[in-house]
């Protein structure tokens, strides 16, 4: 594949981050940090394999799809921005990588 080179220069702009996304941003990442700091001790990755979990709240809901476990969350937490997480059925090795990394080797 032959690619052309231009000369074209990119801007990136920081601008602030509107409050209600900043609110929901702080929610999320609270939510994400309570599952990073129970997730071993609760055994989730062996008791819910194949099933989908929310955290809202510093509480744990678990269900069969992320709009059920959402939606139980919302209702629980009203004002909170839940994290979704999906554990495999499978325990599975996983690589994460650039494709332009993979391509190069």
């Amino acid at each position: 594949m032959n690619m052309q080179q231009t000369n074209q220069i990119l801007t990136i702009e920081e601008a602030p981050m509107p409050p209600e996304l900043q609110r929901q941003s702080e929610q999320f990442e609270r939510n994400l940090d309570w599952f990073s700091a129970h997730a071993v001790e609760l055994d989730v990755f062996n008791r819910y394999r194949g099933r989908h979990l929310a955290i809202a709240g510093g509480e744990l809901f678990v269900g069969d799809s992320p709009e059920e476990v959402r939606q139980r969350a919302q209702q629980r937490h009203p004002d909170d921005h839940p994290f979704v997480h999906y554990i495999l059925k499978e325990k599975a090795h996983r690589i994460y990588a650039f494709q332009r990394l993979l391509e190069a080797l």
